[in-house]
């Protein structure tokens, strides 16, 4: 079950919205169960993460590193933050809430580096924690070089420098860089975590600051002790999940197996139940799916995707599904072909209440 909810507000974005990006990050730790079953063993995962905020115009013009972001600084915390995994009481990861305002429990009792969404809330920290920091220097820096310039007065000729950097562009804020619109998307990549999947796990999510809703503050304030990261959207990927079994209609097909690709994909609002059940459930799920295909004999791709999604949803519980299965033997000259479809617990009940086959 979730906590007690609470009213969130969440800002609306800048009109000007530019992002700082790190790509593939290493992280050798115990991020997800391991695939053969032990634990505390460490597997690769790969990071990234897309930093956006309002904005990097007043660094651009002035040409002036400190108004700027410092990913080397973003990169040198969040590896600390990632080194010292659960030894600092409770993780960033930990305090993510939903649009709802409510936190799954479920994920409190997870140890750390067990779940990838933990992980990815500890790099949202870091990402939105430096980005405040970047906000309140840049408004130093802002009282700085109005001061300076005040001392200065007009006699210089109007020529815009880093001395001389006018803060206030027509439609810019007093400050270059604001605190209150934040945004952070994480990727996690998996690449050993299923023995079954050829390509492993794959976790997005994306982060902003949300503000809890008190009668004695303004939503949005930078400095509202009540600001808390809120969890928009999540998305994990099963890819690679490799088969063998008769599927197709041609009398060439119906005499020897051939390989089939099958993805899954999850995705929908973060923080809500419908993680945990995939979190719970994809070890289990993706080897159930690899026995099971192989002992199939479909005539029509259509038919064997309905059949994986049934499994997903009906037996593992999972709210809805998207299934990519693809021939990669089918067309000479053709990669790959094959189909994606979207099914949902709902649609399944109803069939059975219908009387159809899925």
């Amino acid at each position: 079950m979730a906590q007690q909810r609470v009213n969130v507000h969440i800002p609306s974005q800048p009109p000007v919205l530019d992002s700082v990006r790190l790509r593939d990050i290493e992280l050798p730790l115990p991020i997800g169960p391991d695939p053969w079953h032990r634990t505390g063993k460490p597997q690769p995962c790969t990071a990234s993460l897309k930093l956006s905020y309002s904005s990097a115009v007043a660094a651009a013009i002035a040409d002036d590193v400190s108004l700027s972001l410092d990913y080397g600084k973003l990169y040198r915390r969040l590896e600390e933050d990632i080194r010292h995994l659960g030894q600092r009481g409770e993780a960033p990861g930990q305090r993510m809430i939903s649009v709802e305002g409510s936190r799954r429990e479920e994920m409190m009792r997870n140890e750390l580096g067990q779940d990838m969404r933990l992980t990815a809330g500890i790099i949202a920290s870091c990402g939105l924690g430096l980005l405040d920091e970047t906000a309140a220097g840049v408004r130093r820096m802002s009282h700085v070089h109005v001061h300076q310039g005040v001392r200065r007065g007009s006699g210089s000729g109007g020529h815009a420098g880093p001395g001389n950097f006018n803060f206030s562009p027509p439609g810019m804020s007093v400050s270059p860089i604001e605190s209150v619109y934040g945004e952070c998307e994480v990727w996690l990549h998996l690449p050993k975590a299923l023995l079954r999947a050829d390509e492993g796990l794959k976790y997005r999510s994306v982060t902003v600051w949300g503000y809890k809703q008190r009668a004695d503050s303004t939503p949005g304030e930078a400095d509202d002790p009540e600001r808390c990261p809120v969890v928009l959207e999540e998305e994990f990927r099963i890819d690679g999940i490799r088969c063998y079994c008769i599927l197709g209609v041609n009398s060439h097909e119906r005499v020897e197996k051939q390989a089939v690709i099958i993805s899954l994909e999850f995705k929908g609002p973060g923080q809500l139940a419908w993680g945990s059940t995939v979190v719970d459930t994809y070890q289990a799920m993706t080897r159930n799916i690899a026995e099971r295909v192989e002992g199939t004999s479909f005539q029509t791709v259509e038919a064997l995707a309905t059949f994986v999604a049934r499994i997903v949803t009906m037996e593992f519980f999972n709210e809805r599904v998207t299934v990519t299965v693809e021939k990669p033997s089918a067309l000479p000259f053709v990669e790959s072909s094959g189909v994606v479809i979207t099914r949902s617990q709902a649609f399944f009940e109803r069939l059975e209440v219908e009387g159809g086959r899925p």
